[in-house]
């Protein structure tokens, strides 16, 4: 995935809101005035959107929001770490957004409402009902690690126990309609303590969870939003490694300095163990990737952090679970034991080929075994059409500008590919918004039915803001919380929505 980064640095922070960065009006020139705008995703890229559109001197008359989830927010509530609360403090940022004085327009918040093929409701139905529609769904899918898993006697396994870091993610951020990641059941099998953390990709969602792990096992994560349950259930489970494995080198890193440099402080204060080694970025130092970092100064730094990680010496002792991040390595096949449970993967090194910035990995014909639990992948993520007419190709919609087809516009990862942090959106949104106003198909031409009342024809129950609010409001009773704990999630969806509708 793309980790939904650090970009408070960058727009500063004052009173517990974000305060963002003054950008330029979008020009009010244009004639072509869309009256009417649903936004499907209410997260960043979404109440981006609305930020926008809202701010326009030819504001829309009415913006709908809509989302599947009766809660907000998108992967700031369930993607971002729990830990980093300075990121999730956005939220109070989107609330201003549609709380705000917005005297001229009409915003409201559609939550539980599911659009696409096989659903009640059809992207046309939305299409048929206001002037501009802006899909801002995120990337919902996951990339797969398909590999080849065998058991001793060399039969293969139909099903490799492999764990989608989106799952774990959503596991310990209390999504609602969050699948068990799998780890109970390897937790069980292994018993005691050394459980082996195998994670495949080494981005930051890798090194949130690795860290989120690390902390769970020596118990410091009560001043996050991590709830009791979760809490517990880490602590006791043992972890003994978690080793992130990178396909290229060292200088094709993923992850970013910030990110890498919260793992390092945890491991110099004691509380995990850090590892990378020397050898691995020595391979990684080839002539391509030396020229590849020729002005490229946030790479620069990142390389010379990890450098001095693999030559601290300090950091390899801490207490509690080891973090180890390797190079140059790319999985081939699982072993199992007789009953399919997980014993260990297989990876080939490998070599970097190619021009300076086209460089690729190719396999060495050299093979090493790791001992492994739980294998999770975290390669990344790819969005999914919501109409099958739309142009879309590489997991994202195929768009100019953020217009894709019609009076359909995208912004977020179904616009750009899962890539960016949170700070990115905000371009991203505005861009769109510009688009926009440089002309759609019907200009306040819409006419019939409200699409509230569309749904209420259909049969389609929907929440709104003030459903959400009732959410918000239990979830942060003060009643409710350990000390420095700032939310308790509520993590049954039937019991979000009898709240949200107020039952």
């Amino acid at each position: 995935m793309l980790r939904l980064g650090y970009y408070l640095t960058k727009y500063g922070r004052a009173g517990g809101a974000v305060r963002l960065r003054c950008l330029s009006s979008i020009s009010p020139n244009s004639t072509k005035i869309p009256e009417s705008v649903c936004i499907i995703g209410s997260g960043p890229s979404g109440f981006y959107t609305l930020k926008y559109l809202l701010s326009h001197p030819n504001a829309p008359k009415k913006v709908d929001i809509v989302d599947s989830s009766r809660v907000p927010f998108g992967l700031i509530r369930t993607g971002v770490a729990p830990d980093h609360g300075d990121v999730k403090n956005a939220q109070s940022e989107f609330t201003q957004i549609i709380e705000g004085d917005n005297a001229s327009t009409d915003v409201r918040f559609l939550g539980g409402v599911a659009i696409g093929e096989g659903e009640k409701v059809k992207l046309s139905d939305v299409e048929g009902h206001y002037d501009a529609v802006v899909l801002c769904h995120g990337a919902s899918l996951s990339n797969e690690l398909d590999l080849p898993a065998y058991k001793p006697d060399g039969s293969k396994v139909q099903s490799p126990p492999v764990v989608r870091v989106r799952d774990a993610v959503e596991w310990y951020n209390a999504a609602s309609w969050a699948e068990e990641p799998g780890f109970r059941e390897a937790v069980v099998r292994r018993g005691g303590e050394g459980l082996n953390i195998t994670v495949i990709g080494g981005g930051n969602v890798s090194l949130d969870l690795a860290r989120v792990f690390a902390k769970g096992r020596r118990g410091i994560l009560r001043d996050s939003e991590v709830r009791d349950e979760e809490i517990e259930e880490m602590a006791g489970w043992g972890v003994g490694t978690i080793g992130l494995y990178n396909r290229r080198g060292a200088y094709q890193t993923a992850f970013t300095t910030k990110e890498f440099r919260d793992i390092y402080k945890m491991a110099k204060a004691g509380n995990t163990a850090l590892r990378i080694d020397v050898e691995d970025i020595e391979r990684s130092s080839n002539k391509e990737s030396l020229e590849e970092m020729e002005g490229n100064r946030p790479m620069t730094r990142l390389i010379k952090l990890i450098k001095q990680v693999a030559e601290d010496d300090e950091v390899k002792e801490g207490e509690g679970a080891q973090i180890s991040v390797r190079y140059l390595r790319s999985p081939s096949e699982i072993h199992t034991d007789e009953e399919g449970n997980m014993k260990s993967v297989r990876f080939e090194l490998q070599e970097l080929s190619g021009e300076k910035g086209a460089q690729r990995a190719v396999g060495t014909g050299v093979f090493e075994d790791v001992e492994t639990d739980v294998l999770v992948s975290s390669m990344g993520y790819k969005a999914s059409p919501l109409d099958e007419r739309l142009p879309f190709e590489g997991g994202r919609y195929k768009h100019e500008r953020g217009h894709v087809d019609g009076k359909v516009f995208s912004a977020g990862w179904c616009k750009r590919g899962p890539k960016g942090i949170v700070g990115t959106n905000i371009a991203d949104a505005r861009e769109t918004v510009g688009r926009i106003y440089e002309g759609t198909e019907t200009r306040g031409q819409v006419g019939g039915a409200d699409f509230v009342e569309f749904l209420e024809k259909k049969g389609v129950e929907y929440s709104t803001w003030e459903g959400w609010q009732r959410v918000d409001e239990i979830e942060r009773d003060e009643k409710r919380l350990r000390e420095g704990q700032t939310r308790n999630k509520i993590k049954d969806e039937e019991k979000i929505r009898r709240i949200a509708m107020g039952r």
